[in-house]
């Protein structure tokens, strides 16, 4: 029993070890491109936007729009920039030397889950700083606490879209995906989140779950029952662990399905 542990334990690590290999192999890729700037240019660009617009609404604008229109953008280019690494290289990276191609493809949507996790955070932070702590937008302020919930829940909810969007770039290019991400979450997202079948719509769950944790409708409007479209049962929380379960099934599924698609080799 003893040495059936160790061998396992043994097993495990080295599983890890080469994931990590795989993953550090990704992430050298994206070093001083436009991925990684755009980690820091999504969230700055969303909040200076919603600071010369609006700035009496500021948070709640700069979440609204992160969430609706620069999120979704986002990760479409970074999926796109991230599945077609290879290609710029020749493939060189992946023909030339004896790799598993599941672990490759694994390893690139944990590196997309990581930037996207990364601008999130700045996301987040620039808004308690601003919003909180300078006291900027204080008709549109949300507690920070909410903040938290929210931004945790969006990286949640989003990481679905990773294994769609590095398919879809390495199908049918990088404009396509773009256009089809954020036209689906512009109409899907707003509309479908507040209807009764939102959990059957993907694109509808990050809008929806942000109904009652930051009481801001998918149209940006205060969650109030004098906004338009506001419902009494948008503000219930019942929904938040559905709607997380829902999103995370579909990334385990997505993922399982591309990354069988990229083993066969198609996307080389």
């Amino acid at each position: 029993m003893k040495n059936y542990l160790e061998k396992l334990q043994e097993n495990i690590e080295g599983k890890v070890n080469s994931m990590n290999s795989y993953f550090k192999s990704e992430t050298l890729k994206s070093r001083h491109t436009f991925t990684r700037k755009l980690v820091f240019l999504a969230p700055i660009f969303t909040m200076l936007l919603s600071i010369f617009l609006q700035p009496h609404y500021f948070q709640t604008n700069s979440y609204n729009w992160w969430y609706i229109i620069i999120l979704p953008g986002m990760i479409s280019l970074e999926c796109s920039f991230v599945a077609n690494s290879d290609k710029k290289m020749k493939n060189m990276g992946v023909l030339s030397l004896p790799v598993d191609l599941k672990r490759v493809w694994i390893s690139k949507i944990f590196v997309c889950a990581v930037l996207i996790a990364a601008a999130s955070a700045i996301h987040l932070f620039g808004n308690i700083f601003t919003g909180n702590i300078l006291g900027l937008g204080s008709a549109g302020r949300i507690y920070i606490l909410n903040e938290v919930a929210g931004s945790i829940v969006l990286v949640i909810t989003f990481l679905w879209q990773i294994p769609l969007c590095l398919f879809l770039g390495s199908k049918i290019g990088m404009f396509p995906t773009i256009l089809i991400n954020l036209v689906a979450y512009s109409v899907l997202g707003i509309l479908g989140a507040v209807e009764k079948i939102w959990y059957l719509i993907p694109y509808a769950i990050p809008a929806r779950l942000m109904c009652p944790i930051l009481k801001l409708l998918p149209n940006g409007m205060p969650a109030v029952k004098e906004s338009q479209t506001f419902k009494p049962e948008l503000l219930s929380s019942s929904v938040i662990l559905p709607g997380i379960i829902i999103a995370l099934i579909l990334f385990l599924i997505l993922t399982f399905i591309t990354a069988k698609w990229y083993e066969k080799g198609e996307a080389i």
